[in-house]
């Protein structure tokens, strides 16, 4: 993709099957389609047939006041403060298990499946109350098997739909149907547990020790189709979305030892290893958040932004003759595609070397408005942006504290893309730690 933007330059349209479909990289374009002109451009047109069956109509695959009413349930229970002061004790646990995972006598080992594993634990507690505790065993059983296997089963068929029309003969799986009735009922045993003990809590006059999304939403809506939904619509992205990120991030470490001591240096000057990491002091490591900042700029866990005009609208720039200066006249059911990809690897916003990693930039680099959006941005940006920096910033501080030293591991240096409902690498992250 980002050789064609290359050839064809910031903005151009293919038309294929009576669709046209509109690529750009265009900053000023990415923050009308996201923001400015926010309703004039959908995802439910294009996400609603493949996700309702799975995890029902919710934030996911929705516009207009559904989508509103789905992110005013949610978007309270991100807030900053929840984050610090309720997310990172019961994080700390599922971290320790992995580290105790990870052999430190320079065995080499893929920190991809942990980190998804880490992320697995993680989100489902904080969804569910619950963790599954993949960390905990070399397999999940019983019904929390059952149900990873029909959410995996039919993310797999959700990728399907989402690709082939609706009337394909594929798309109509027996196995799908079964494996969303499964996984709905596996939430929504969860969803009677918290009514019952939020009903419990009040009775004795206690709050929650622990943050838990389900309870949250409880709180404003007894609605268990609609909780349940909500519930399903934000796991499909929370149960990997951290760890696609910490493998990125130490994908690009183990390839860069000096970048992994510089970082080490700062955390270990940063205070006792056992004082209590808070989300202020992961905030005050500079070059930590460098190093995280870059490892998203160059692999974004999320490549491509994708929308469809509802109506009749124009992008800022695009058109004309040259094809930048004027706007860009777009019909209804028109698509737009962004790939954050090929934009964070603008040589002309970010330097010459825009396709090395390098952390350093970002301590001049200020990039203009929109053209850095890892989480997307305007009304839909992502309303756990926080929590996934904050929880990849403390895994990577517990790690550091722990290992001295990794090295890599991976015959293949450079970052080979497979596209999933994220962007992964292909060849995980193959690295050596070593103690003092």
């Amino acid at each position: 993709m980002k050789s064609l933007f290359e050839a064809y330059g910031h903005s151009f349209q293919v038309k294929s099957w009576g669709r046209t479909t509109l690529f750009t990289v265009e900053p000023k374009n990415l923050q009308s389609v996201l923001a400015t002109n926010f309703s004039a451009w959908g995802v439910q047109p294009l996400r609603l047939f493949a996700f309702e069956p799975f995890v029902g109509k919710g934030i996911m695959c929705s516009d207009g006041a559904f989508w509103e009413h789905s992110r005013a349930l949610i978007k309270p229970t991100f807030a900053r403060t929840q984050i610090a002061d309720l997310r990172l004790p019961a994080f700390d646990a599922h971290v320790d298990r992995l580290i105790a995972l990870i052999p430190a006598n320079g065995v080499t080992v893929d920190l991809q499946p942990l980190f998804a594993r880490l992320a697995l634990d993680a989100s489902t507690e904080f969804l569910f109350g619950e963790s599954v505790g993949s960390l905990r065993h070399d397999r999940v059983l019983g019904d929390k098997k059952d149900f990873l296997d029909a959410y995996n089963y039919g993310q797999m068929i959700v990728g399907r739909r989402f690709q082939l029309p609706h009337w394909n003969i594929l798309t109509r799986d027996r196995k799908f149907w079964s494996s969303c009735e499964t996984a709905h009922a596996f939430v929504e045993q969860y969803i009677t547990k918290g009514i019952s003990e939020l009903k419990c809590s009040q009775v004795k006059g206690s709050n929650d020790e622990k943050f838990i999304l389900l309870h949250e939403l409880l709180r404003q809506t007894k609605d268990v189709n609609n909780v349940r939904n909500q519930l399903m619509n934000i796991f499909m992205p929370a149960h990997e979305a951290t760890g696609v990120a910490l493998t990125n991030v130490f994908f690009q470490l183990a390839r860069h030892p000096t970048v992994y001591a510089r970082l080490r240096s700062e955390i270990i000057d940063a205070g006792d290893k056992h004082e209590a990491w808070t989300f202020e002091r992961l905030k005050g490591l500079r070059y930590l958040q460098h190093v995280i900042s870059e490892a998203f700029r160059l692999n974004p866990s999320i490549g491509t932004t994708i929308r469809v005009a509802l109506r009749d609208t124009i992008l800022p720039t695009g058109g004309g003759s040259d094809g930048v200066k004027a706007p860009l006249c777009v019909n209804r059911g028109d698509v737009v595609t962004v790939s954050l990809y090929a934009l964070h690897r603008r040589r002309d916003i970010f330097g010459d070397d825009a396709d090395d990693f390098r952390p350093e930039r970002w301590e001049t680099l200020r990039p203009p408005a929109w053209s850095y959006v890892p989480f997307s941005g305007g009304p839909r940006v992502c309303p756990g942006q926080n929590l996934a920096l904050t929880e990849v910033a403390y895994t990577t501080v517990k790690i550091l504290q722990t290992f001295e030293a990794m090295e890599n591991r991976d015959p293949v240096r450079e970052f080979v893309e497979v596209y999933k409902l994220s962007t992964e690498s292909k060849n995980g992250a193959k690295v050596a730690f070593t103690k003092k």
